[in-house]
Protein backbone atom coordinates (compact mmCIF):
# COMPACT_ATOMS: atom_id res chain seq x y z
CA UNK A 1 0.00 0.00 0.00
CA UNK A 2 2.80 2.41 0.96
CA UNK A 3 4.59 1.60 -2.32
CA UNK A 4 1.47 2.42 -4.34
CA UNK A 5 1.07 5.66 -2.42
CA UNK A 6 4.64 6.66 -3.18
CA UNK A 7 4.21 5.76 -6.86
CA UNK A 8 0.98 7.79 -7.09
CA UNK A 9 2.73 10.77 -5.48
CA UNK A 10 5.68 10.50 -7.89
CA UNK A 11 3.29 10.28 -10.86
CA UNK A 12 1.33 13.29 -9.64
CA UNK A 13 4.48 15.35 -9.12
CA UNK A 14 5.76 14.37 -12.57
CA UNK A 15 2.45 15.39 -14.18
CA UNK A 16 2.56 18.77 -12.40
CA UNK A 17 6.21 19.29 -13.38
CA UNK A 18 5.61 18.33 -17.01
CA UNK A 19 2.54 20.55 -17.27
CA UNK A 20 4.43 23.49 -15.78
CA UNK A 21 7.68 23.01 -17.74
CA UNK A 22 6.40 21.93 -21.14
CA UNK A 23 2.65 22.62 -21.16
CA UNK A 24 1.99 18.90 -21.78
CA UNK A 25 1.66 16.43 -18.89
CA UNK A 26 3.06 13.62 -21.07
CA UNK A 27 6.19 15.47 -22.25
CA UNK A 28 9.36 15.55 -20.16
CA UNK A 29 11.52 18.69 -20.22
CA UNK A 30 14.97 17.83 -21.58
CA UNK A 31 17.81 19.78 -23.13
CA UNK A 32 18.72 18.78 -26.69
CA UNK A 33 21.88 16.79 -27.37
CA UNK A 34 24.43 18.44 -29.65
CA UNK A 35 25.52 14.97 -30.82
CA UNK A 36 22.05 14.08 -32.11
CA UNK A 37 20.55 17.44 -33.07
CA UNK A 38 22.25 20.01 -35.34
CA UNK A 39 19.95 22.70 -33.93
CA UNK A 40 20.64 21.84 -30.28
CA UNK A 41 22.41 25.14 -29.55
CA UNK A 42 19.42 27.20 -30.66
CA UNK A 43 16.86 24.94 -28.99
CA UNK A 44 18.72 24.94 -25.67
CA UNK A 45 19.08 28.73 -25.71
CA UNK A 46 15.32 29.08 -26.23
CA UNK A 47 14.59 26.45 -23.57
CA UNK A 48 16.72 28.38 -21.07
CA UNK A 49 14.77 31.51 -21.93
CA UNK A 50 11.56 29.57 -21.28
CA UNK A 51 12.87 28.43 -17.88
CA UNK A 52 13.58 32.04 -16.95
CA UNK A 53 10.03 33.01 -17.91
CA UNK A 54 8.55 30.17 -15.87
CA UNK A 55 10.71 31.00 -12.87
CA UNK A 56 9.76 34.66 -13.15
CA UNK A 57 6.07 33.70 -13.18
CA UNK A 58 6.62 31.65 -10.00
CA UNK A 59 8.62 34.38 -8.23
CA UNK A 60 5.63 36.23 -6.63
CA UNK A 61 4.31 32.93 -5.25
CA UNK A 62 7.77 32.16 -3.83
CA UNK A 63 7.84 35.55 -2.10
CA UNK A 64 4.40 34.85 -0.67
CA UNK A 65 5.59 31.49 0.71
CA UNK A 66 8.60 33.16 2.37
CA UNK A 67 6.31 35.74 3.95
CA UNK A 68 3.96 33.01 5.19
CA UNK A 69 6.83 31.02 6.74
CA UNK A 70 8.06 34.14 8.54
CA UNK A 71 4.57 34.75 9.90
CA UNK A 72 4.28 31.16 11.20
CA UNK A 73 7.69 31.32 12.89
CA UNK A 74 6.86 34.60 14.62
CA UNK A 75 3.64 33.16 15.98
CA UNK A 76 5.25 29.88 17.12
CA UNK A 77 7.87 31.89 19.01
CA UNK A 78 5.17 34.19 20.41
CA UNK A 79 6.80 37.22 18.83
CA UNK A 80 4.70 40.22 17.93
CA UNK A 81 4.76 40.08 14.10
CA UNK A 82 4.59 43.88 14.00
CA UNK A 83 7.42 44.47 16.47
CA UNK A 84 10.73 46.10 15.60
CA UNK A 85 12.71 42.91 14.95
CA UNK A 86 10.06 41.18 12.79
CA UNK A 87 9.62 44.37 10.77
CA UNK A 88 13.38 44.61 10.22
CA UNK A 89 13.39 40.99 9.04
CA UNK A 90 10.52 41.74 6.67
CA UNK A 91 12.31 44.79 5.25
CA UNK A 92 15.51 42.78 4.84
CA UNK A 93 13.58 40.00 3.05
CA UNK A 94 11.91 42.55 0.77
CA UNK A 95 15.28 44.15 -0.01
CA UNK A 96 16.92 40.80 -0.80
CA UNK A 97 13.91 39.82 -2.91
CA UNK A 98 14.21 43.05 -4.90
CA UNK A 99 17.95 42.49 -5.46
CA UNK A 100 17.32 38.91 -6.59
CA UNK A 101 14.49 40.06 -8.90
CA UNK A 102 16.67 42.75 -10.52
CA UNK A 103 19.49 40.29 -11.04
CA UNK A 104 17.05 37.73 -12.39
CA UNK A 105 15.51 40.19 -14.87
CA UNK A 106 18.97 41.19 -16.05
CA UNK A 107 19.92 37.55 -16.65
CA UNK A 108 16.59 36.87 -18.38
CA UNK A 109 17.07 39.79 -20.75
CA UNK A 110 20.59 38.62 -21.56
CA UNK A 111 19.40 35.08 -22.17
CA UNK A 112 16.51 36.31 -24.35
CA UNK A 113 18.93 38.41 -26.41
CA UNK A 114 21.36 35.50 -26.83
CA UNK A 115 18.56 33.07 -27.72
CA UNK A 116 17.15 35.36 -30.40
CA UNK A 117 20.63 36.01 -31.84
CA UNK A 118 21.26 32.25 -32.06
CA UNK A 119 17.86 31.69 -33.70
CA UNK A 120 18.40 34.50 -36.22
CA UNK A 121 21.93 33.39 -37.15
CA UNK A 122 21.51 29.62 -37.24
CA UNK A 123 17.90 29.26 -38.40
CA UNK A 124 16.43 32.35 -40.06
CA UNK A 125 19.53 33.53 -41.94
CA UNK A 126 20.08 30.05 -43.39
CA UNK A 127 16.40 29.65 -44.27
CA UNK A 128 16.33 33.00 -46.10
CA UNK A 129 19.38 32.07 -48.19
CA UNK A 130 17.92 28.64 -48.95
CA UNK A 131 14.67 30.11 -50.29
CA UNK A 132 15.89 33.52 -51.53
CA UNK A 133 19.58 33.38 -52.48
CA UNK A 134 21.11 36.86 -52.40
CA UNK A 135 18.40 38.34 -50.16
CA UNK A 136 19.41 40.34 -47.09
CA UNK A 137 17.91 39.71 -43.66
CA UNK A 138 17.91 42.34 -40.90
CA UNK A 139 16.23 40.60 -37.93
CA UNK A 140 15.97 43.68 -35.70
CA UNK A 141 15.02 46.18 -38.39
CA UNK A 142 11.82 47.06 -40.26
CA UNK A 143 10.46 49.36 -42.94
CA UNK A 144 10.41 53.04 -42.06
CA UNK A 145 7.02 53.81 -40.50
CA UNK A 146 7.06 57.47 -41.54
CA UNK A 147 7.82 56.57 -45.16
CA UNK A 148 4.88 54.15 -45.13
CA UNK A 149 2.61 56.81 -43.65
CA UNK A 150 3.63 59.35 -46.31
CA UNK A 151 2.85 56.73 -48.94
CA UNK A 152 -0.60 56.51 -47.34
CA UNK A 153 -0.64 52.83 -46.39
CA UNK A 154 -0.56 52.96 -42.56
CA UNK A 155 -2.52 54.99 -39.97
CA UNK A 156 -0.95 57.93 -38.15
CA UNK A 157 1.23 57.00 -35.16
CA UNK A 158 3.75 58.31 -32.63
CA UNK A 159 6.25 55.46 -32.60
CA UNK A 160 7.05 52.39 -34.65
CA UNK A 161 9.08 49.22 -34.35
CA UNK A 162 9.28 45.90 -36.13
CA UNK A 163 11.44 42.97 -37.12
CA UNK A 164 12.68 40.67 -39.87
CA UNK A 165 13.21 43.12 -42.68
CA UNK A 166 13.92 41.06 -45.81
CA UNK A 167 15.12 42.81 -48.97
CA UNK A 168 15.09 40.69 -52.11
CA UNK A 169 14.89 40.96 -55.88
CA UNK A 170 12.16 39.57 -58.08
CA UNK A 171 12.14 39.93 -61.85
CA UNK A 172 14.77 42.66 -61.64
CA UNK A 173 12.67 44.70 -59.17
CA UNK A 174 13.61 45.35 -55.55
CA UNK A 175 11.00 43.95 -53.12
CA UNK A 176 10.80 43.96 -49.34
CA UNK A 177 8.94 42.59 -46.34
CA UNK A 178 8.92 43.28 -42.62
CA UNK A 179 6.84 42.95 -39.48
CA UNK A 180 5.61 46.27 -38.14
CA UNK A 181 3.97 47.70 -35.01
CA UNK A 182 2.69 51.29 -34.80
CA UNK A 183 1.68 52.88 -31.50
CA UNK A 184 -0.11 56.13 -30.72
CA UNK A 185 -0.21 58.00 -27.40
CA UNK A 186 -3.80 58.41 -26.25
CA UNK A 187 -5.60 59.42 -23.05
CA UNK A 188 -7.80 57.10 -21.02
CA UNK A 189 -10.91 58.19 -19.12
CA UNK A 190 -8.67 59.37 -16.24
CA UNK A 191 -6.65 61.62 -18.59
CA UNK A 192 -3.61 59.37 -18.28
CA UNK A 193 -1.57 58.69 -21.39
CA UNK A 194 -0.99 55.18 -22.68
CA UNK A 195 0.42 53.67 -25.85
CA UNK A 196 -2.25 52.19 -28.08
CA UNK A 197 -1.24 49.75 -30.82
CA UNK A 198 -2.96 51.06 -33.96
CA UNK A 199 -1.26 48.61 -36.33
CA UNK A 200 0.31 45.17 -35.85
CA UNK A 201 1.10 43.26 -38.99
CA UNK A 202 3.26 43.24 -42.11
CA UNK A 203 4.37 45.70 -44.77
CA UNK A 204 5.23 44.63 -48.31
CA UNK A 205 6.90 46.35 -51.27
CA UNK A 206 6.00 44.44 -54.45
CA UNK A 207 6.01 44.78 -58.26
CA UNK A 208 3.35 46.53 -60.34
CA UNK A 209 2.64 45.10 -63.79
CA UNK A 210 3.73 48.17 -65.76
CA UNK A 211 5.21 51.62 -65.41
CA UNK A 212 2.41 53.89 -64.17
CA UNK A 213 2.29 57.67 -64.31
CA UNK A 214 1.34 59.35 -61.06
CA UNK A 215 0.39 57.73 -57.76
CA UNK A 216 -2.75 55.97 -56.53
CA UNK A 217 -3.64 55.44 -52.87
CA UNK A 218 -6.37 53.04 -51.77
CA UNK A 219 -7.37 53.06 -48.10
CA UNK A 220 -10.07 51.41 -46.03
CA UNK A 221 -12.70 53.62 -44.40
CA UNK A 222 -15.17 53.22 -41.54
CA UNK A 223 -18.80 54.31 -41.34
CA UNK A 224 -19.35 56.18 -38.04
CA UNK A 225 -22.68 57.79 -37.13
CA UNK A 226 -23.65 57.81 -40.79
CA UNK A 227 -20.44 59.51 -41.90
CA UNK A 228 -17.40 58.07 -43.62
CA UNK A 229 -13.98 58.47 -42.04
CA UNK A 230 -10.52 57.21 -42.91
CA UNK A 231 -9.06 54.54 -40.63
CA UNK A 232 -6.35 56.96 -39.44
CA UNK A 233 -4.63 57.17 -42.84
CA UNK A 234 -3.03 60.25 -44.33
CA UNK A 235 -5.73 62.64 -45.55
CA UNK A 236 -6.10 63.91 -49.07
CA UNK A 237 -3.44 66.32 -50.28
CA UNK A 238 -5.86 68.67 -52.06
CA UNK A 239 -3.06 70.46 -53.90
CA UNK A 240 -1.83 67.26 -55.56
CA UNK A 241 -4.50 64.58 -55.19
CA UNK A 242 -8.08 64.19 -56.24
CA UNK A 243 -10.57 61.74 -54.78
CA UNK A 244 -12.26 59.49 -57.31
CA UNK A 245 -15.51 57.53 -57.12
CA UNK A 246 -16.07 54.22 -58.88
CA UNK A 247 -19.21 52.60 -60.23
CA UNK A 248 -19.08 50.04 -57.39
CA UNK A 249 -21.10 51.63 -54.54
CA UNK A 250 -20.07 48.99 -52.02
CA UNK A 251 -16.41 49.71 -52.78
CA UNK A 252 -16.97 53.49 -52.48
CA UNK A 253 -18.49 52.98 -49.01
CA UNK A 254 -15.52 50.97 -47.75
CA UNK A 255 -12.54 52.57 -49.50
CA UNK A 256 -11.22 55.98 -50.41
CA UNK A 257 -9.11 56.34 -53.55
CA UNK A 258 -6.80 59.34 -53.97
CA UNK A 259 -4.68 59.89 -57.04
CA UNK A 260 -2.44 62.39 -58.78
CA UNK A 261 -3.68 61.08 -62.14
CA UNK A 262 -7.37 60.10 -62.52
CA UNK A 263 -6.73 58.17 -65.73
CA UNK A 264 -4.04 56.10 -64.03
CA UNK A 265 -6.34 55.43 -61.06
CA UNK A 266 -9.03 53.82 -63.20
CA UNK A 267 -6.30 51.73 -64.82
CA UNK A 268 -5.39 50.43 -61.33
CA UNK A 269 -8.85 50.22 -59.71
CA UNK A 270 -10.51 47.83 -62.14
CA UNK A 271 -13.71 45.86 -61.32
CA UNK A 272 -11.63 42.73 -60.64
CA UNK A 273 -9.28 44.61 -58.28
CA UNK A 274 -12.21 46.19 -56.42
CA UNK A 275 -13.87 42.82 -55.78
CA UNK A 276 -10.60 41.38 -54.48
CA UNK A 277 -9.95 44.37 -52.23
CA UNK A 278 -13.45 44.00 -50.77
CA UNK A 279 -12.70 40.34 -50.07
CA UNK A 280 -9.40 41.33 -48.45
CA UNK A 281 -11.16 43.83 -46.18
CA UNK A 282 -13.75 41.24 -45.15
CA UNK A 283 -10.90 38.95 -44.09
CA UNK A 284 -8.28 41.36 -42.67
CA UNK A 285 -10.03 44.65 -41.86
CA UNK A 286 -8.02 47.85 -42.17
CA UNK A 287 -5.19 48.18 -44.70
CA UNK A 288 -3.68 50.58 -47.21
CA UNK A 289 -2.31 50.22 -50.73
CA UNK A 290 -0.16 52.62 -52.76
CA UNK A 291 0.86 52.19 -56.40
CA UNK A 292 3.60 54.40 -57.74
CA UNK A 293 5.60 53.77 -60.90
CA UNK A 294 6.28 50.03 -60.93
CA UNK A 295 5.98 49.63 -57.17
CA UNK A 296 3.16 48.42 -54.93
CA UNK A 297 3.28 49.14 -51.20
CA UNK A 298 0.84 47.28 -48.95
CA UNK A 299 0.48 47.33 -45.16
CA UNK A 300 -1.80 44.63 -43.79
CA UNK A 301 -2.96 44.62 -40.15
CA UNK A 302 -2.81 40.86 -39.51
CA UNK A 303 -2.45 41.36 -35.70
CA UNK A 304 0.46 38.91 -35.51
CA UNK A 305 4.16 38.67 -36.41
CA UNK A 306 5.87 36.21 -38.71
CA UNK A 307 9.16 34.36 -38.09
CA UNK A 308 9.45 35.22 -34.38
CA UNK A 309 11.39 32.72 -32.18
CA UNK A 310 8.95 30.19 -30.69
CA UNK A 311 8.10 30.18 -26.99
CA UNK A 312 6.20 26.94 -26.37
CA UNK A 313 8.24 23.83 -25.63
CA UNK A 314 6.69 21.84 -28.48
CA UNK A 315 7.43 24.58 -31.04
CA UNK A 316 11.02 24.86 -29.79
CA UNK A 317 11.48 21.12 -30.25
CA UNK A 318 10.29 21.41 -33.87
CA UNK A 319 12.71 24.18 -34.84
CA UNK A 320 14.63 23.58 -38.07
CA UNK A 321 15.97 25.49 -41.05
CA UNK A 322 13.56 23.51 -43.25
CA UNK A 323 10.52 24.54 -41.19
CA UNK A 324 11.51 28.22 -41.28
CA UNK A 325 12.19 27.93 -45.02
CA UNK A 326 8.62 26.65 -45.47
CA UNK A 327 7.31 29.66 -43.51
CA UNK A 328 9.27 31.99 -45.80
CA UNK A 329 7.81 30.24 -48.86
CA UNK A 330 4.32 30.76 -47.41
CA UNK A 331 5.08 34.46 -46.93
CA UNK A 332 6.24 34.71 -50.56
CA UNK A 333 3.10 32.94 -51.78
CA UNK A 334 0.98 35.40 -49.80
CA UNK A 335 3.01 38.33 -51.17
CA UNK A 336 2.37 36.97 -54.67
CA UNK A 337 -1.36 36.83 -53.89
CA UNK A 338 -1.26 40.48 -52.80
CA UNK A 339 0.68 41.42 -55.92
CA UNK A 340 -1.76 39.53 -58.16
CA UNK A 341 -4.69 41.22 -56.41
CA UNK A 342 -3.48 44.70 -57.35
CA UNK A 343 -2.36 43.57 -60.80
CA UNK A 344 -5.75 41.92 -61.42
CA UNK A 345 -4.19 38.51 -62.07
CA UNK A 346 -4.19 35.06 -60.51
CA UNK A 347 -6.81 33.53 -58.24
CA UNK A 348 -9.38 35.24 -56.02
CA UNK A 349 -9.42 35.44 -52.22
Amino acid sequence: MSGNWKKDLDDSLRIVKNGFMTGDIHTEFTFSSEKDDPNAEVKNALKKRRLYLLAFAFFPAFNGIIGGVEEVIFRLLHINPYGAVPMMIRYASAFLGTVVAIRFIKNWRGQSRDAKAAYDENIMAKAVQEVMPGATLLPDDCMDGMDLYLRGVVPDFDDFQGSYLINYEKGGKACAFSNLTLTRREKDHNDRYYNKAVFVGQAYVLRYKSQMQGMVRIMTTTQWMGRERLDGFKKQDKDREEKIETENQSFNEQFDVYTTDAHAAFYVVTPVVMERLLAMKAKYGSFGVAVNGREITIALCSRYYLFEPPESYQEIENISVEKSADEIRQMLLFAQLLEDTINGKGTTW
